[in-house]
């Protein structure tokens, strides 16, 4: 039995023909809405089939799967269909991922930059561009990156890390964050605490 499951299957034969045809001088047997309806389900299998080939560690792969699904959106917009700026964020944050796990830091910050330009406050951009900059020696900089994502995300393990490795490298005091007992967070309705639940800014975008 094939490991790839049917759905699966059924999703690569999609994108297969989806691309078949949008390379195509033909025209689209539909109205304006229908396409639009066509291409967003194209650029939504390829981030799916992006995340499942980012499960197994084919970087390569997904990466591949990534940029094509931009490549779409791009696209698109030149047919006048938009693809939703929350899709292109998560796509570019994925890529990242890949990016970083192959080493190639500048790739990686030229794709945060992309991302932090339409949302300053994106952690997994943040932690990235920190990342990327530190391996690269530009420890200041890569500090103040990651210093907006402390403030966002003060319990995760791969920020905290990477916080305290910068803040040694550039001679600052170290010390452990302040971590609020739950019965006080119930009493203090709205006061904008995060919400660190399942949350890893290693993670790929789902």
């Amino acid at each position: 039995m094939s490991s790839v499951s049917e759905e699966r299957r059924k999703r690569q034969h999609s994108i297969k023909e989806g691309l078949q045809f949008i390379q195509s001088p033909l025209s689209y047997p539909g109205t304006q809405e229908q396409y639009a309806v066509y291409l967003h389900a194209l650029v939504r299998n390829l981030f799916n089939e992006g995340n499942d080939i980012y499960r197994e560690c084919d970087w390569r792969g997904s990466l591949i799967q990534y940029s094509e699904a931009l490549s779409i959106a791009n696209y698109a917009k030149s047919e006048e269909i938009l693809i939703p700026t929350e899709i292109i964020e998560k796509l570019r944050i994925n890529r990242i991922a890949c990016y970083s796990n192959m080493g190639l830091r500048d790739e990686v910050l030229e794709d945060c930059n992309a991302v932090l330009s339409v949302n300053a406050s994106n952690c997994k951009a943040l932690y990235r561009k920190a990342k990327a900059l530190s391996d690269l020696g530009h420890y200041r900089e890569a500090y103040d990156a990651v210093a907006k994502c402390s403030l966002a995300v003060p319990q995760d393990e791969h920020v905290i890390k990477l916080t305290q490795e910068l803040a040694q490298k550039l001679g600052f005091k170290i010390r452990k964050a302040y971590v609020r007992a739950e019965h006080l967070l119930k009493a203090v309705p709205g006061d904008g605490a995060p919400k660190a639940v399942n949350y890893s800014v290693e993670d790929i975008e789902p």
